[in-house]
């Protein structure tokens, strides 16, 4: 028979010692990370200053920035995960014919995290109040990407007297997870992991390192890199921020909620309206990105799409619907003339 041996109390003791040392080597170097993160995170907003301005909206400030002249006044309200800089290809063309305001949600950019919950009707009411505070008088015409596409219906909804036109570009829709196939569903669930993990990494200055690094330049996200390279190191600094990652989730967590709220709407009637859909919605780069690499039916999904899209322009019986050929979901980085060209139509529409 051969017996068990025991490990020894020495042993244990040292493994033990071992094991509270790297415990406590991981809490230090977490603990610097998060100062470390505070301390740049402070530093970015005077190395990159807010191009227009903060405007308190109850509490806590809101960034938006105006620039061109006339009325009515393009507000543009970007997609989940994107704010005012976004739009810096689109902007200065805009401007040269009418006056144009980006803004950031709250937790984006220059903006502070909102006490709210991140709703359409929430966000649609703080973009209202920002104007007003803001001096940026009606009418308005509103240009909503994606999840934004959501939010200016319901801006349009709430204050209908104020709002001269719509331009979707790649909009949301409200039953788009009911309709669309469980391969697309299960895209949003990897996209709140993904967007989980990164803001872990970027409460404990995780993503700050991998930003400076040798390699920074490639782990920008597949979006990012189609910007102007001008705004890209400012963009890649807003986007370390925990706040950006905080409230991109929230938005994401809140997409139920927002769904049946938009559902609820009633049509824009004759309210001019352009529809502009990708011609690719889902763009494979980005999925690569997240690290999804499921098979997807990308021609059933665009299908499905597309009739999602068609619905969206029969909300108004003053539409016109535009597929964009050779875009992704990111119309206004893919195709930037042509979100421009819808832009300035639906002003001469509105005018």
């Amino acid at each position: 028979m051969t017996k068990n041996k025991r490990v020894r109390p020495g042993c244990l003791a040292r493994i033990g010692r071992i094991f509270l040392w790297l415990v406590l080597i991981l809490a230090l170097l977490l603990t610097a990370g998060y100062f470390y993160q505070r301390q740049t995170t402070a530093a970015d907003f005077e190395q990159f200053p807010a191009p227009g301005q903060r405007v308190n909206v109850g509490g806590y400030s809101l960034h938006i920035y105006c620039t061109g002249e006339g009325s009515p006044t393009v507000v543009v309200d970007a997609g989940n995960g994107d704010f005012s800089l976004g739009w810096s290809g689109i902007q200065p063309e805009v401007a040269g014919f009418a006056r144009i305001c980006t803004y950031d949600r709250a937790g984006y950019g220059w903006s502070d995290p909102s006490p709210s919950p991140r709703t359409a009707k929430v966000m649609a009411e703080e973009l209202h109040t920002l104007l007003v505070n803001a001096g940026v008088e009606p009418p308005y015409v509103l240009v909503g990407h994606s999840l934004g596409g959501h939010n200016v219906r319901m801006f349009a909804d709430l204050y209908p007297d104020e709002v001269a036109g719509i331009v979707l570009v790649d909009s949301a829709h409200p039953q788009q997870f009911q309709r669309l196939p469980p391969e697309y569903v299960s895209l949003d669930s990897q996209q709140k992991s993904y967007v989980g993990v990164m803001a872990s990494m970027s409460r404990f200055g995780i993503l700050r390192l991998l930003g400076n690094s040798s390699q920074g330049q490639d782990f920008a996200p597949p979006a990012v890199q189609k910007m102007l390279e001008a705004i890209q190191p400012t963009y890649m600094a807003m986007m370390s921020h925990p706040n950006y990652f905080d409230a991109t989730l929230a938005e994401l967590n809140s997409l139920p909620e927002t769904n049946a709220q938009v559902q609820a709407l009633g049509s824009l009637g004759d309210l001019p309206l352009i529809v502009l859909t990708a011609e690719q919605s889902i763009d494979t780069a980005a999925l690569k990105a997240m690290g999804y690499n499921a098979q997807i039916d990308l021609a059933g999904i665009q299908q499905i799409w597309l009739e999602l899209q068609n619905e969206l322009a029969a909300l108004s019986t003053n539409s016109e619907h535009i597929i964009v050929e050779g875009s992704s979901h990111t119309i206004q980085l893919d195709q930037p003339g042509v979100v421009i060209d819808a832009i300035l139509q639906m002003l001469d529409m509105a005018r």
